[in-house]
């Protein structure tokens, strides 16, 4: 099996007229320097942004999908609109994905946005939603470090 991506780092990017936003070098190797990916699925992402899988995670997501029970109203409606405005996209030459005009209004993305490195996948916020989801979560004795504190002990 493949490695699986490992995304990090955040930075502010140009959205062009034609929904065109760079993917640095940096976020599509994600760990591996040898590794370059060209292809991609956006997807509706949680919270207001839009999601950016690579191939191998956007599997897992297929695949979990598939084995749930289409017999439940919820399950089966989160599955249509996850599927809904769901795209492959492949980087262009210039290391650019286009955004369909879907995902750029349910992100509400103007002429910049955040692109976050999320572990498995990288997320593209407008600016203003970003910071307002970190929110509590970024100040000192807040949630990060509740949270923070829960996973390190986890294995203890």
């Amino acid at each position: 099996m493949a490695a699986m991506s490992s995304f990090t780092g955040t930075d502010l990017y140009a959205l062009d007229h034609k929904g065109r936003i760079a993917i640095p070098p940096w976020l599509r190797r994600g760990e591996s320097p040898r590794r370059s990916l060209t292809r991609f699925y956006l997807n509706r992402g949680f919270e207001g942004c839009v999601a950016v899988y690579p191939p191998e995670v956007w599997q897992i997501w297929m695949e979990r999908l598939r084995r749930r029970r289409v017999k439940v109203p919820n399950l089966r409606a989160f599955q249509r609109m996850f599927m809904n405005d769901a795209r492959e996209v492949t980087v262009d030459a210039q290391g650019r994905v286009t955004i369909p005009p879907a995902l750029i209004r349910h992100a509400a993305l103007g002429k910049e946005a955040v692109l976050h490195g999320a572990n498995d996948h990288i997320e593209i916020w407008n600016p203003e939603r970003y910071q307002q989801a970190l929110g509590a979560m970024a100040e000192p004795g807040g949630e990060y470090d509740r949270v923070g504190d829960l996973l390190e002990n986890e294995d203890a």
